[in-house]
């Protein structure tokens, strides 16, 4: 899920994708001349004048209104100032994050995201007001923030996702993916034990998050996951869970760097080292593995059909934890929608809308989601135990060079090149997911690898949360 994403949502009217079948979506389109205005006037990238699209001195004042509303005392713990609070802070921090040369390309923006609000709230610089708003949105019983972003991901992430592209890559990414979920998950539990950092431990609080895809995908499901399962709160689990994340990330994107550094002039250290950008050693065009466009817009009827869609999804996911005990709703909630996704149980144009419907939450809502995960879960104190235990920074060094090491070699073998396999499958699953993709690609310089690091954050961030499910009760 990308913080720096630009593609945001323009406004309803200005997509000529057709509706799902039964739905009137004339009834709801508005104008044309005006719908095409407010596209020209907000649908722009963030630069020293524009913040989440808006002239800077309009998100000044917006801003100035729930900072005035903090300090009176005044703001409501309700739906409406929950969203206003999170999207403007959010939007804030990923835009100073996008600032910074160099630092934005390496994942600033998630950082100063994630981070920056539980830092100023620890050294009571962040109003008591306002964290207080955010962390009833974000996680309490009445809103709940995260499962309507959470359903959302799930839902339209692997809907969205090209059917042709599971069915014909699928079998033979399957191998590298598998295997390096298997191993990475067996060689940091191994250490971890051998070095005293304890089995469970390693296993659990490194080497899952690390492979989990993400904050949004990965970190925010597991540590309700973890806490259902294994009791306590969710938040001090998301406190363990991160800092592996985060310091992965940087390790991952430094890895892809040395593979352009070693590569660019089409280097072939063995067979079938280097594709220069190909992952598959067999005949085929690389154009039967893109991904669909991502969507940038859709009429109102499309967007309220793809959120009830992932909605409904993820109660049919509640639901049958409810009977069946052993899986989190999220892990049902996988299942589903990879079966309706593999069988084509789903008419095309309700997976359109879900995916349309993703498009604009991932694309618009993920630095407000990572605020309030930082106000709601983050623990400093948690945080200081694991990086002063020396143990911990050399088993994360260990699980991204696992991941991207047995990745390769697994790819090869099933007649994929060595650095495309490693990039796409190893580094798409050690890395942060959205702009931590965007970050190794570039890195890389292998961008038409895209749609197999989304496979591999996806699909293989899916397969976690089900793996760390399981092994739950077997760890203790």
């Amino acid at each position: 899920m990308s913080v720096e994403a630009t593609d945001r949502a323009k406004t309803p009217g200005d997509q000529t994708s057709e509706a799902p079948e039964g739905v009137d979506g004339d009834r709801t389109n508005i104008p044309a001349a005006p719908a095409a205005s407010a596209a020209a006037e907000f649908d722009r990238p963030d630069s020293w004048t524009r913040i989440m699209g808006l002239p800077i001195h309009w998100f000044a004042i917006f801003f100035a209104v729930i900072i005035a509303c903090a300090w009176l005392e005044v703001l409501p713990n309700a739906m409406l100032a929950g969203f206003a609070v999170v999207i403007l802070v959010g939007g804030l921090l990923n835009w100073i994050g996008g600032r910074v040369p160099l630092l934005r390309n390496y994942g600033l923006p998630t950082v100063l995201a994630i981070l920056s609000p539980a830092i100023l709230l620890h050294f009571g610089l962040f109003p008591e007001s306002l964290a207080e708003n955010m962390e009833i949105f974000t996680d309490g019983s009445e809103i709940g923030f995260i499962d309507f972003y959470v359903a959302s991901l799930i839902a339209g992430s692997i809907l969205g996702m090209p059917r042709a592209l599971l069915l014909k890559a699928g079998a033979r990414i399957a191998v590298p993916l598998l295997g390096t979920i298997a191993t990475v998950f067996v060689v940091i539990g191994a250490v971890g034990a051998a070095l005293g950092f304890g089995l469970r431990e390693a296993v659990l609080f490194i080497a899952a998050p690390i492979m989990g895809g993400g904050v949004g995908a990965g970190i925010v499901p597991m540590s309700g996951i973890y806490a259902d399962q294994m009791g306590g709160d969710a938040g001090a689990y998301v406190a363990q869970l991160i800092p592996a994340v985060i310091i992965a990330n940087v390790l991952t994107i430094f890895c892809a760097g040395v593979f352009n550094g070693i590569t660019y002039k089409g280097q072939q250290f063995f067979v079938g080292f280097n594709g220069n950008g190909q992952i598959v050693r067999v005949e085929g065009r690389s154009d039967q593995f893109k991904a669909k466009p991502k969507p940038t817009g859709g009429t109102f009827n499309v967007l309220a059909i793809g959120l009830t869609t992932a909605a409904v999804l993820f109660l049919a996911g509640s639901l049958i934890a409810e009977f069946v005990p052993g899986l989190h709703a999220y892990a049902w909630t996988i299942l589903l929608a990879a079966v309706i996704k593999i069988f084509g149980l789903m008419p095309e144009a309700f997976e359109d809308a879900v995916s349309t419907w993703f498009g604009f939450v991932s694309g618009t809502l993920t630095p407000a989601l990572l605020v309030g995960i930082s106000i709601t879960f983050f623990e400093f104190d948690e945080l200081g135990a694991l990086l002063s235990d020396w143990r911990y920074p050399v088993l994360v060094l260990l699980a991204v060079v696992t991941a991207v090491t047995v990745s390769g070699a697994l790819g090869w073998l099933v007649k994929m090149y060595y650095a495309e396999t490693s990039v796409a499958i190893g580094m798409g699953m050690t890395d942060m997911g959205g702009t931590g993709d965007v970050a190794v690609v570039s890195a890389a310089n292998r961008l038409e690898l895209m749609p197999f690091l989304q496979v591999a954050s996806r699909i293989g961030g899916a397969l976690v949360l089900l793996l760390v499910s399981l092994l739950i009760p077997v760890l203790g």
